[in-house]
């Protein structure tokens, strides 16, 4: 019996190290995911403003004008290029693997890859993709660098017509507890991205100039977008995942002083008729 009560002890100490861990790491998960999103609703009014624009400009194009861009039309090229946003850290439920059972069923062979994230780079370490550039870890501090470089990359490759498409693989953001993994293709830009206005407005300059202009500011503007709604994704599915595993510690430990109670009970008892069975005799 005392060995049961030792081995209790055991499991009670090594579960009240973990519900320690967990506990913390959900208080940190939880101010990661108040930066983020304050940081992704920061951005949404400009984002949303970008988006506007572009739409007005890009419906009111007329058709030649879109034949006669690069950025709207499908090249002869067989490859495509997807930029995979995954997490750098683990322990954050089902958000790498939803992300990496949705490139699988889009990616092939002959196509390119951006990776984003240390779990990607070790999912497709041995994979037959081109990997055109990885990033192991990206946060506040050099998110910004990190998005220029993969919109200079994307903007001049299309433009040579590298590639016939380019795709976002990300995890689109619903609330706390609600996101889902997402392909968002980039290129070409859709062509009826808005309504027709009746009084279609003066572009100055001309459209061709402006559109020019327009697009490396609507890519930015989209990846970074889908960047912050990616972070915050992965700190809400971390912050879910540790509730539920100190939840569940919890629980345990409950079962576990009712084990061990129960234990020593049984102990005493056994004792008692043990002393009683001597005196006795």
């Amino acid at each position: 019996m005392s060995q049961e009560i030792t081995r209790i002890k055991r499991r009670i100490k090594a579960i009240k190290g973990t519900y320690k861990i967990t506990s913390a790491m959900k208080v940190v998960s939880s101010v990661k995911l108040k930066r983020w999103k304050n940081k992704m609703l920061a951005t949404r009014e400009y984002a949303h403003q970008i988006d506007e624009i572009t739409s007005l400009v890009f419906s009111n194009l007329a058709d030649k004008s879109k034949k006669d861009n690069d950025f709207f039309l499908k090249n002869d090229s067989r490859s495509n290029l997807y930029i995979i946003m995954s997490s750098s850290l683990g322990l954050c439920g089902a958000y790498n693997s939803n992300i990496f059972r949705l490139a699988d069923v889009c990616l092939n062979a002959e196509d390119d890859v951006i990776i984003l994230g240390n779990k990607g780079i070790k999912y497709y370490q041995n994979g037959q993709f081109n990997k055109i550039e990885t990033f192991k870890e990206y946060s506040s501090v050099n998110d910004k660098n990190i998005i220029d470089d993969i919109t200079a990359y994307i903007y001049s490759s299309y433009k040579d017509e590298k590639y016939r498409e380019i795709h976002l693989i990300y995890t689109a953001y619903k609330n706390s507890l609600v996101f889902y993994s997402v392909d968002y293709m980039i290129f070409p830009l859709k062509k009826d991205e808005a309504k027709k206005q009746v009084y279609p407005p003066i572009m100055e300059p001309d459209p061709k100039t402006l559109v020019e202009r327009l697009i490396p500011m609507y890519l930015k503007n989209t990846i970074y977008a889908k960047f912050l709604e990616s972070e915050v994704c992965e700190q809400a599915a971390r912050l879910n995942a540790m509730e539920n595993a100190t939840k569940n510690a919890e629980e345990l430990l409950d079962d576990l002083h009712i084990k061990f109670n129960k234990a020593r009970q049984n102990a005493i008892t056994q004792e008692i008729t043990e002393i009683v069975g001597a005196v006795n005799n």
